[in-house]
């Protein structure tokens, strides 16, 4: 099992934190032990609840995943990767409830067929119930049920997103402009092969400012949508109570 989860928790660690952009060693496990409820919440937006268990869950694996990557884990840096966690369910929340509003669910048999097709999950190239429990109750501390939500979240975002950006396109003028820029901006050391690389393939290029230009409208999108969520936080009174 060690050697199955080793191989594999890359993977894993992708696949329930897709999407998203993320004290001390012992982290949320702390507080957990220390009488802070399981239905406690770090977060409201829009009154959904962000539980205090799912941010738990993600601060300790992206923390256990750097760990194992022999990583700075200064508190600086533990600090910054609170910050990223809390910001991405907030996002992800945000986006879930975007994604209700468009009517975006996600069916029991598109989940089982999308967790049946995740080779991690498979043994002998089918799904395997044991192994999918064992890799998520020794690998990551939560249950198939949290892990199922989360993926089915994931899945309604990732369709929104899908929905929204299918518009995009990128004209042979906006090709033209971003070879210019690039030939005028670049290392010199860079420009030659990266311009050659494109001349011959400007495919790539076209892919490259579809996904800035991507980013850039699912950011003011993100924006937008935040601006007018309710959001209320409530990590650091849960850390002073637990403090006291």
């Amino acid at each position: 099992m060690m050697h199955w989860f080793r191989k594999h928790k890359n993977t894993i660690l992708i696949i329930m934190i897709v999407g998203f952009v993320i004290s001390t060693f012992v982290g949320f496990g702390f507080y957990l032990r220390s009488g802070t409820s399981l239905t406690d919440t770090i977060a409201e937006v829009n009154r959904e609840k962000i539980p205090l268990r799912r941010f738990s869950t993600f601060y300790n694996q992206v923390i256990n995943s750097k760990r194992d990557r022999n990583e700075d884990l200064s508190p600086q840096v533990l600090n910054q990767i609170k910050q990223d966690v809390v910001q991405s369910l907030v996002q992800e929340s945000v986006f879930y409830q975007e994604a209700k509003r468009y009517d975006i669910y996600v069916t029991d048999m598109e989940l089982a067929q999308t967790l049946a097709s995740v080779p991690s999950f498979q043994r002998d190239g089918k799904f395997d119930p044991k192994t999918y429990a064992e890799a998520l109750n020794y690998g990551f501390k939560t249950t198939p049920k949290e892990f199922e939500e989360s993926q089915r979240r994931q899945i309604a975002i990732g369709r929104l997103r899908a929905f929204i950006l299918q518009g995009i396109k990128v004209t042979d003028r906006e090709l033209e402009q971003e070879f210019t820029y690039l030939s005028q901006t670049l290392p010199e050391k860079d420009r030659d092969k990266t311009l050659e690389d494109f001349k011959k393939n400007p495919e790539a290029l076209r892919e490259k400012i579809r996904q800035e230009k991507s980013a850039h409208i699912l950011n003011r999108w993100y924006q937008q949508l935040g601006s007018n969520a309710k959001l209320k936080m409530h990590l650091e009174s849960l850390e002073n109570r637990v403090a006291q």
